[in-house]
């Protein structure tokens, strides 16, 4: 049993509990059978006495049913023990009572997930169905049962046999993932595993594969596969389901970001090979190698307000380190991640946009200065030379080493207002109207009225749930668009979070 893919547990363990979610292995399987004279009774149990004469005496009326309950996935949970069965119900005349009830029976601990083990009993209970065993095979069947117990057990979860040299029983654990979110327009797959050939996959989402580079939204991706939208969404849930790809943020130069407990946890601390992973991938030259000082220093920057449009200012006027490493990278060397070949590994493309030209904010002269100051005779390298921000941002955002920081929008609706075109609306605040540009209230609230009329169907977005990429993508405007009717209206709150 050293070969379990659980660690083996104790019942009192903190954090072992009913729902906690956790697989467990099967503790023992066993067959039951409603006798016409001694009634319920266990025929055949693997380990013996698992489930003793006084616990199955308790829930016998549960392990063999009443008519309407066969042929159903049925859990019992009784003195730390859990029990799931499938009883099954044999009408024929040739029995005592005109039928023979039988349920096949799985024993596991009563803190453990079973559900996964749930297809396997039905096909077991199933094959003795079509066995219809005699009592003589009692010796064979214990046999089939340890050799179920130990397979399913083990490592690779699955169990083969032989019964008698005819018959083949094949059994195999399939884990049951969780249902994967409902996919927005707005958001972004990026391929975290590497999906192997194209071809093992269906038509519509060997046609998609390409278009999946970490940066294209879904409908990005719809548009430009000539793929409708809705089965680029089931494509990508069913990517996502299967934990193939992962759902970021569209890259924008007005985002803001974060950094989590990840980045000290996995980059700082972290091993050798996470961070060449790090450096390899956000390179913006595949034979330069960036620094880890710069990567670092990129990412500590990123806080709450700050917009990666005055990071690539600023990091474009501070110098690169000068302890670059020239390296020669083969294609198949820089794929050594975990990203698929067909998404992030491959899209070494620059920035699509062009770097704004506005001056630098936030940066003080003396401080440029000294981080841009080189050796004499060596040429100036800027840090986004030689690190792709675009990428940058993914990899963090792939390993969780930041997070965006999103804009709700809220419309502030006061009560007892009339609505207009069935929005309702306030006239402003008089602690936000403190400027008079000797415009009068009545010209004011025209002025409002006509603005929300304008963008009605915006403001049915502003309720403080629907984010900036969500509200854009729907009104097909930009981020910058929006940021000019939210500052347009005083009863609009933009919420960071």
């Amino acid at each position: 049993m050293a070969s379990l893919p659980f660690p083996p547990t104790d019942n009192q363990e903190e954090g072992l509990f009913e729902g906690c979610g956790r697989e467990g292995p099967i503790l023992a399987i066993f067959l039951a059978e409603f006798h016409h004279i001694a009634g319920p009774k266990i025929v055949y149990q693997f380990p013996p006495e698992t489930i003793s004469k006084e616990i199955f005496d308790g829930v016998s009326s549960y392990i063999i049913p009443k008519t309407h309950l066969q042929r159903i996935t049925m859990t019992v949970n009784v003195l730390g023990k859990k029990i799931i069965g499938y009883p099954i119900q044999i009408p024929s005349d040739k029995y005592e009572r005109n039928a023979f009830y039988f349920n096949t029976c799985f024993v596991c601990d009563a803190w453990a997930r079973t559900v996964q083990y749930e297809i396997v009993l039905v096909k077991l209970a199933k094959f003795f169905l079509t066995l219809e065993l005699e009592t003589e095979a009692e010796e064979e069947l214990m046999k089939m049962f340890r050799a179920i117990l130990l397979g399913i057990n083990n490592i690779n979860r699955e169990c083969f046999y032989i019964f008698k040299d005819s018959r083949l029983l094949a059994l195999k654990v399939v884990p049951v993932l969780k249902d994967p979110p409902k996919i927005e327009n707005h958001h972004v797959p990026v391929f975290v595993l590497d999906i192997g050939s194209v071809e093992k996959w269906d038509l519509t989402t060997q046609q998609i594969i390409p278009y999946v580079d970490g940066f294209c939204n879904v409908t990005q991706i719809s548009h430009i596969s000539d793929v409708h939208i809705n089965l680029v969404k089931s494509c990508v849930q069913n990517l996502l389901y299967y934990n193939v790809v992962k759902l970021v943020s569209a890259f924008q130069y007005g985002n803001s970001y974060t950094l989590t407990s990840n980045f000290h946890k996995k980059l700082v601390r972290g091993d050798d090979n996470f961070k060449n992973e790090c450096l390899f991938f956000v390179a913006k030259n595949e034979h330069v190698k960036p620094n880890l000082v710069d990567v670092m220093r990129f990412f500590g920057a990123m806080k709450r307000g700050v917009t990666m449009k005055e990071l690539c200012l600023r990091f474009k006027q501070v110098a690169a380190q000068p302890a670059l490493r020239i390296i020669n990278l083969d294609s198949s060397k820089f794929s050594t991640s975990k990203y698929s070949d067909h998404s992030l590994s491959s899209s070494l493309q620059s920035r699509n946009s062009s770097y704004p030209t506005t001056p630098v904010k936030g940066l003080d002269e003396p401080l440029i200065r000294t981080l841009t100051k080189r050796p004499s005779g060596e040429k100036f390298q800027p840090v986004l030379n030689v690190i792709d921000e675009r990428r940058l941002v993914l990899f963090g955002l792939v390993h969780s080493l930041i997070r965006r920081v999103e804009k709700y929008p809220l419309f502030d609706v006061s009560e007892g207002l009339e609505p207009i075109c069935g929005i309702p609306y306030t006239y402003g605040s008089p602690h936000r109207n403190s400027i008079d540009f000797g415009t009068s209230l009545d010209e004011l609230r025209a002025h409002w009225e006509k603005h929300r009329k304008k963008y009605a169907l915006i403001y049915e977005m502003l309720n403080g749930r629907n984010n900036y990429d969500k509200i854009c993508q729907k009104n097909e405007i930009s981020q910058n668009q929006l940021d000019e009717i939210i500052e347009h209206d005083p009863d609009v709150y933009v919420t960071w979070k």
